[in-house]
């Protein structure tokens, strides 16, 4: 029996503590196993995946290790095409912002302006596209257009979320111990919480539309 009251919540607090601790010392094990280069991705869709069952059914009871072995092997492959996509991304911004000064005034203002409008779209797509890819089960592509999709839905969620992973990176530059058993887990977990709330808004609204074609054609018969 699960004890209550001040005891209670701190047996929670203490439970979730471990859980995020855990999926980081997991995140930094299978990012080494992967050579770093290739092990990120994985290792991250694969937190994910452990905190979205936790999202979804907090006292879900599963066997994490095996769980996050099993999403990193499974999606290894495609959550490195998603790494090569946002390398790439980065590098032609990088490159545009790096020539930018070689452009006349008059231009430089319009194409700052284009610059910092697809900064932030990457970054949109960046913080759903973990999410959608652990939740849905849709091809490579789709992931891309459903994440710019709900980001553009709920724009506040996910200038929120960017806001969350801003204030994290401080934080654990004043605490860098912390980072080593929080610095993912801890912003994994949030940003899943988030987006889960966007996916349960989606929901309701695809079953409150399929109702109303159900009554119309109900009516129409």
């Amino acid at each position: 029996m699960e004890p209550q009251g001040v005891i209670g919540g701190f047996y929670r607090l203490s439970e979730w503590i471990m859980r995020l601790a855990y999926v980081n010392l997991l995140w930094i094990a299978f990012t080494l196993l992967g050579g770093m280069i290739f092990g990120i991705m994985p290792a991250t869709i694969a937190s994910f995946a452990i905190t979205r069952k936790w999202v979804m059914d907090k006292e879900e009871d599963f066997p994490v290790f095996k769980t996050f072995w099993e999403c990193y092997r499974k999606d290894f492959m495609n959550a490195n095409l998603l790494g090569l996509f946002f390398f790439m991304a980065g590098g032609i911004l990088y490159l545009y912002y790096a020539n930018l000064d070689i452009l006349p005034n008059h231009l430089s203002n319009i194409f700052q302006i284009i610059f910092y409008s697809a900064v932030l779209i990457v970054g949109f797509v960046t913080v759903f596209i973990f999410p959608v890819f652990v939740h849905y089960n849709v091809s490579l592509k789709q992931y891309f257009i459903n994440s710019f999709v709900i980001a553009l839905s709920f724009p506040h969620y996910a200038i929120l979320m960017l806001f969350i992973i801003s204030v994290s990176i401080i934080v654990f530059q004043f605490a860098p111990i912390l980072a080593l058993f929080f610095g993912v887990s801890i912003n994994v977990f949030l940003l899943m919480k988030i987006s889960f709330k966007a996916f349960t808004k989606i929901a309701v609204k695809q079953n409150r539309k399929e109702e109303c074609n159900d009554k119309s054609e109900q009516i129409s018969v």
